[in-house]
Order: C-alpha cells, then sequence, then structure tokens
C-alpha cells in the first residue's frame, strides 16, 4: 500500500512540474523537452515539423474588467477548444497567461500546418457564454518551420513569437509564417518600443485635426489624430506605433496627453466656432475597459473645463464586442454626461448590424474602405446605401471617412450621407494651421 502510496505521489509532483494547474495543459518545460525531441527525428527521418504560437488578442480587457475568475475560465474554455483541433500527435501547451504554444512534428507539406492553423482562428472566433457574459475573442497565431540551418531548437520558438506580432501589426485574428524580413523588421519594432516611452516622457507627439464638415459645408467638429515627430527618424506612423503602446500600456497615458491636449486646443478655437461643434478623440480598448475610465474622464473636463457636449469619443466595433453589457452601461455614462459617442471604421468588425440598435449611440462613420470605389463598385454603393438607411431608421448621424473627390461626394450625399471627413475639405492639420484653415475657408459655421 505504501508504494503505491509513494508512487501515486511522485507521480502526481511529476504531473505538475510539466503541466499548467488552471487547463491542464503541458507547461513550458514540456514543450521544450518536445521540442529538442521533435526536432531531433524530424533531422533524422528528413521530415517537416511547425511551431505555433497563439496569444489570444483582447484577453487583458476581459481579465482587467470581469474578474481573473472570469478570465480563468476563459482560459479553460480556449484550451478545450484547441484540444479539439490538434492530432494525437501534437504537443500543445500554455507558457502562461493567454499564450499558448504548439507542437506539430510528421507534417505532409506546410500547408497542412497552415490547414489546422486557420481551423484554430476558426474555433476560437466562437462566441465564449460564460455566466451571464457573452465574450468573443480570437486569436494572433505565429509560424515557424524547421529547415537544416537552425542551430538550436529554440530559435523556432522565438521566431514563431516574432510571426505572431507580425499577425497582431496585420490586424490581429489571423496566421502568419516566419520570414527573415520579421525579423528585421520586429528588431526595429523593439527599438521603437524603447524609443516610444522616451517619447512620452518628453512630449514629442503633437495632434492634428481633420475638420467633418456636413453637406452644406458647415464644421460639424474635428477629429484629433496623434502624431509622432521622432527626433532621428522623422514622423512615425500611428498605425505603427499605437498598437505598440496598447501592447505595453503606454497607450493609458499617450490617450490621457491626447485627451488634455484635445480639450485644451479646442478651448482656444472656441470663440469662433458654433455651440454644434465637438472635438473627437478615438478610445483604445484598454482605456474604455478601465474600471477607472469614466472618473478619469470626469477628472479631466473639471480640469480643462471642456464642457462633455463639446467631446465625442470614437470606438470601435470590436471594443463593444466584449461584455456588451458593461460596454452598454459604460455608454450609458457617458451619453447622460452630454458625451457623443461614435462608431469608428464602421462595416469593418466581425458583428452584424443587427446589433447597433442596441448600443446607446450617436453616429457611425463609415470606413473609408466602402469610400474609395463608391463612385465605381455598385457593390460597395450598396453596403454603403444599407449602413445609412438603418442608422437613420436608429435616428443615428453617418459620417462617411476617407471622402477625396467630389464624385464621392455627390454619391454620398444622393445616398444620404450626413456629415463628411476627407482629404477633398482638409488633410489633418496641426493647430496652428487649423486655424489659419478656419480663417481663410469661407466655410458656414
Amino acid at each position: 500500500m505504501r508504494y503505491w502510496l509513494r508512487y501515486y505521489e511522485k507521480s502526481r509532483l511529476a504531473f505538475h512540474a510539466t503541466h499548467d494547474a488552471l487547463t491542464g495543459l503541458g507547461n513550458r518545460a514540456l514543450f521544450e523537452d518536445r521540442l529538442h525531441q521533435g526536432v531531433e527525428l524530424a533531422k533524422r527521418h528528413n521530415q517537416q515539423l511547425a511551431v505555433l504560437f497563439i496569444d489570444l488578442d483582447e484577453f487583458k480587457p476581459i481579465n482587467d474588467t470581469l474578474g481573473h475568475s472570469i478570465g480563468d475560465q476563459v482560459l479553460i474554455h480556449v484550451a478545450r477548444r484547441l484540444e479539439k483541433v490538434v492530432r494525437p500527435s501534437d504537443t500543445l501547451c500554455r507558457f502562461g497567461g493567454d499564450e499558448f504554444v504548439l507542437l506539430l512534428p510528421d507534417l505532409n507539406n506546410v500547408q497542412q500546418a497552415e490547414e489546422i492553423a486557420e481551423r484554430l482562428l476558426v474555433e476560437l472566433a466562437l462566441p465564449y457564454r460564460i455566466e451571464r457574459h457573452e465574450l468573443y475573442l480570437s486569436a494572433s497565431i505565429g509560424m515557424a518551420l524547421n529547415d537544416e540551418r537552425l542551430l538550436h531548437p529554440e530559435e523556432l520558438l522565438r521566431q514563431a513569437d516574432m510571426a505572431m506580432y507580425k499577425a497582431k501589426q496585420q490586424g490581429r485574428n489571423n496566421l502568419q509564417t516566419f520570414t527573415q524580413d520579421i525579423n528585421q523588421k520586429l528588431t526595429q519594432r523593439v527599438t521603437l518600443r524603447n524609443d516610444l516611452q522616451e517619447a512620452i516622457l518628453n512630449e514629442q507627439f503633437e495632434l492634428h485635426y481633420q475638420p467633418l464638415l456636413t453637406r452644406e459645408g458647415r464644421v460639424k467638429g474635428f477629429e484629433a489624430l496623434v502624431r509622432w515627430n521622432h527626433p532621428s527618424k522623422g514622423s512615425i506612423s500611428p498605425g505603427l506605433f499605437i498598437p505598440i503602446a496598447e501592447e505595453t500600456g503606454q497607450i493609458i497615458t499617450l490617450s490621457q496627453w491626447v485627451m488634455e491636449r484635445a480639450a485644451n486646443d479646442f478651448l482656444a478655437l472656441q470663440a469662433i466656432l458654433p455651440n454644434h461643434c465637438r472635438i473627437a478623440v478615438n478610445l483604445s480598448p484598454m482605456q474604455f475597459h478601465r474600471p477607472s475610465f469614466l472618473n478619469t474622464l470626469h477628472s479631466t473636463l473639471e480640469a480643462t473645463g471642456l464642457s462633455a457636449h463639446s467631446l465625442e469619443l470614437e470606438l470601435t466595433e470590436g471594443i463593444l464586442m466584449n461584455d456588451t453589457e458593461a460596454a452598454i452601461e459604460t455608454l450609458h455614462a457617458l451619453r447622460t454626461m452630454g458625451i457623443s459617442i461614435a462608431i469608428d471604421d464602421f462595416g469593418t468588425g466581425f458583428s452584424s448590424l443587427s446589433y447597433l440598435r442596441h448600443l446607446p449611440v450617436d453616429k457611425v462613420k463609415i470606413d473609408r474602405s466602402f469610400i474609395v470605389n463608391i463612385a465605381e463598385n455598385g457593390k460597395d454603393a450598396a453596403v454603403v446605401q444599407g449602413i445609412i438607411a438603418l442608422a437613420h431608421h436608429l435616428d443615428l448621424l453617418v459620417v462617411a471617412e476617407g471622402v477625396e473627390t467630389s464624385e464621392q461626394r455627390q454619391q454620398l450625399i444622393a445616398l444620404g450621407c450626413d456629415v463628411f471627413q476627407g482629404y477633398l475639405f482638409a488633410r489633418p492639420m496641426p493647430f496652428e494651421a487649423l486655424k489659419s484653415w478656419l480663417e481663410e475657408q469661407e466655410i458656414l459655421v
């Protein structure tokens, strides 16, 4: 009897040494051991092997807003879904947090690994119903393949990790395979991440403003767009530094700076603007889902003196899809304050148009991808017409982003669009240029 008890205890300890306590999947120690074995076998038998690095998108806001108990249940559900897809010969492990790694040995070809990865993406994107919450997740997957130049098995893991970050950059919810180009760009990205902290401390950022106009030419407001003037690299694209700021959490400090600067700039212009004008500021998912968001915003309005009725907040569809009930409560609180809410890049999310009727928002901004060919493409025109009709039925204003030609403007007017934004009217411009633009343009205000 003692022998079996000792055997059981020894087996239990051995299991816990190589497995994740929460999900029951293998841990890093087990994965690294299997990776070494797999690479050795692949070399010996001239086989193809792949490593997939799987990172959940937007998991942190769920964990922060709903608590670790819900977050843990999400991770368990994710683990079970991943297990449904993998083969018996594969090794699936959790590295901690929302990171999972999959070893695919003995592949017939690269396409087989890609098919498995695509099935994982589909499985993970299905809704998660946990307690009273309906949650939506996606994943970014990086893949690395073994070759004869591989010096150490751990390189495969590092390469898959780099490819995963490329997937994040490409809009998330996709698969990227490691290349040397990714290696070079990620090295630049790490440098940029370090520079970003210095940029925030030394205020290397500035705001540019792009006007929004009604069909009659009246100024409806301005969107504040952050720009980074790097001391040695010049202008850095927001498409590059915003995702980095979100990954590192620096987006909170940056967003607060944007809010304060935009408020002060708008107040400096208020004497020459009509009462209906608003300053539009973009919200990040991390900012919106923070428990302190509403209190921080209220304090900012008090400190700057900006009226809530002069502020518009722009959110993407994805921000509102996780824990919709909590998001709706926050939106109601914002509107009670007098703040206008706009859904940005509308039409690019994975949600249906019908969900719009449940959201307390004031306007939708049609993504520029639907506008660029609207004068020539009947399908784009039909989509835009449908969005405008639905929005008007719900008493929402419609803004067209990226309007660059008179033909696009005329088509949008014919379809009933309310407000316009784009290069046809004005490019984003610094504060002083905006003042001059307002003085020089014969625009109805």
